[in-house]
């Protein structure tokens, strides 16, 4: 049995003192990549379970790489397998199923890598059913789960695995759970910055931090809905179907709405607005000018800014104030944190990660886990 070392927040995590050499390992990754026209479109997940590959990998451990692809223009792993063989040598496996692998694995030598087809392709995964996962688990002696982007779902890799066989997290996981953690005993003044369009998800983290953060700042969507509820007029913006009460969170001396928004008129056309002046046909597509200027007031004094969701509508190109907000952090003597899916898709166009503290690969993993401080793939592990 190897010995079990805990994380700051007891989750097991690799160290030298487990026995690496000639141990098969089921590595989960965060593989779900930005495939197009059979190529990798956006690399920073698949980099960030390299580290953990070649940990294992340079300590003699035989590594099997499993994880799920959705949302592109394939549901193969092809494309991974090429994108990966630019880093480390593969063998990929395309069937694996009720052990139809176990050969291949039985002939892995130390150092060896092997990538197993796409999940997704089994039902068994979302099902998180309890003989996929077993069959998963019996090809390895430890699984690792690197995948902190799919924490937070409760499929047989994340949830299910680990019933069955010794398991650890991976380097980015235990990362990911490190810096996040951070968030929720902040250096002060801390200034927490929330976009995007996540509606049911996000709604409840405002109302977690509007008592954590010193300051909160709101802009894309998510805004619009507080805007709303505080009497000002979104036109045709993009809002939730029922508004909540938010009168706690509104009284709140930390929340920060938009005071000027960028607003996209009838004709096309892009006009900014102080928020008391929107129209009706209007629809807000980012925020003004005037409020970056107050937020890059506030970041100037802050010891520590988590920042998660564009401030724009990014898919129709309005990413003026996510772009200069990304500069005022990159110039920040703040410790700086930022995640979701979305924005790392904008910032990282133009920034590279180390130009800040701490980049998260998760989109819903980071919100839900800063708003429930654990997720059910910490759960698994602990269990």
């Amino acid at each position: 049995m190897m010995p079990m070392m805990m994380t700051a927040i007891d989750l097991p995590h690799l160290t030298d003192k487990d026995d690496i050499a000639g141990k098969t390992f089921l590595v989960r990754g965060a593989l779900n990549a930005p495939v197009a026209d059979g190529e990798v479109v956006e690399d920073v997940r698949l980099q960030s379970i390299l580290p953990t590959v070649s940990w294992l990998t340079s300590r003699g451990g035989r590594v099997i790489l499993i994880g799920h692809l959705s949302g592109s223009d394939t549901d193969s792993f092809a494309p991974i397998a090429n994108y990966l063989r630019k880093h480390i040598d593969i063998t990929f496996i395309t069937e694996y199923a009720n052990g139809a692998a176990q050969s291949a694995v039985n002939s892995m030598r130390n150092g060896d890598v092997m990538l197993f087809e796409n999940l997704r392709k089994y039902e068994g995964e979302k099902a998180n059913d309890s003989k996929f996962a077993r069959m998963l688990a019996d090809y390895a002696d430890v699984y690792v789960n690197d995948a902190f982007p799919a924490a937070h779902r409760k499929h047989a890799s994340i949830v299910g695995v680990p019933q069955y066989v010794p398991s650890r997290v991976g380097k980015q996981f235990q990362a990911e759970v490190a810096n996040l953690s951070k968030a929720l005993d902040p250096k002060r003044p801390f200034v927490f910055v929330l976009g995007g369009a996540k509606f049911r998800t996000k709604i409840p983290l405002v109302e977690k931090f509007a008592s954590i953060a010193d300051q909160i700042f709101l802009g894309g969507a998510i805004a619009n809905v507080y805007l709303q509820a505080d009497g000002f007029p979104i036109g045709q913006s993009k809002r939730p179907e029922t508004i909540p009460d938010l009168q706690k969170e509104l009284e709140s001396q930390s929340l920060k709405l938009p005071v000027d928004v960028v607003c996209e008129t009838p004709a096309g056309d892009s006009a900014v607005r102080n928020v008391d002046e929107v129209i009706d046909d209007d629809v807000i597509v980012d925020i003004g000018p005037r409020t970056v200027s107050l937020i890059e007031d506030v970041v100037a004094d802050a010891k520590m800014v988590v920042w998660n969701g564009p401030l724009g509508w990014y898919e129709k190109g309005y990413t003026q104030a996510t772009d200069d907000l990304a500069g005022i952090l990159a110039e920040s003597d703040a410790e700086t944190i930022l995640g979701g899916g979305d924005t790392g898709a904008v910032v990282l166009d133009d920034y590279e990660t180390n130009d800040f503290s701490f980049v998260s690969t998760a989109g819903g993993a980071m919100i839900q886990f800063l708003a429930n401080e654990t997720l059910p793939g910490i759960e698994a592990l602990r269990s």
